[in-house]
């Protein structure tokens, strides 16, 4: 290799670590960002939950709607554990520049709940009837099948990985 390869390698490192250490700050800086954002969202839709739960049961003189109330807060605060699921990712990944699965079997298994407590709520006010009560009831399964698989398939990453090891490594002999 010549003297002029050589220096033109060397130019090309240089170039490759400067970049390289720039854009990693510029993608930490992005995603403290998207965290913070994250954490105003749930801040705010937590508010929002108590809110709408509050105005609903000081107007109610119906006993169902009681329950509807409490079905909407509760799916309400679920949004939230959501909104903080995704937000405990960002942290993840700026604390180990590494992203897990884990997580967002998590956040599928908290959607399909709230699914059900939407169809539960829908199901407790009104009657429905044929094709509206087929859909439901298909609605239903397919969210009870999401939880079913998601939770199956979190046993099984926490019988290869240790459920408290972040880095994925397997569990320990003596640990389960």
């Amino acid at each position: 290799m010549s003297e002029l390869d050589q220096k033109i390698q060397k130019i090309q490192d240089y170039i490759a670590r400067f970049s390289k250490e720039k854009l990693h700050t510029g993608d930490s800086i992005l995603f403290a960002i998207i965290g913070i954002s994250f954490l105003l969202a749930a801040l705010v839709a937590l508010v929002y939950s108590y809110w709408d739960f509050s105005s609903i049961i000081w107007d109610v003189h119906e006993p169902g709607k009681v329950a509807v109330a409490i079905i909407r807060f509760v799916s309400d605060l679920l949004l939230v554990i959501i909104i903080m699921e995704v937000m405990g990712t960002v942290i993840h990944y700026l604390a180990e520049h590494k992203t897990s699965l884990r997580p967002f079997l998590n956040i599928g298994i908290v959607s399909a709940t709230r699914g059900i407590l939407s169809i539960t709520a829908k199901l407790s006010v009104e009657t429905l009837q044929g094709q509206a009560f087929v859909d439901a009831m298909i609605e239903l399964i397919v969210n009870v099948t999401v939880i079913l698989v998601l939770g199956i398939t979190l046993k099984l990453l926490s019988n290869t990985f240790d459920v408290g090891d972040r880095k994925g490594t397997p569990p320990s002999p003596g640990q389960s």
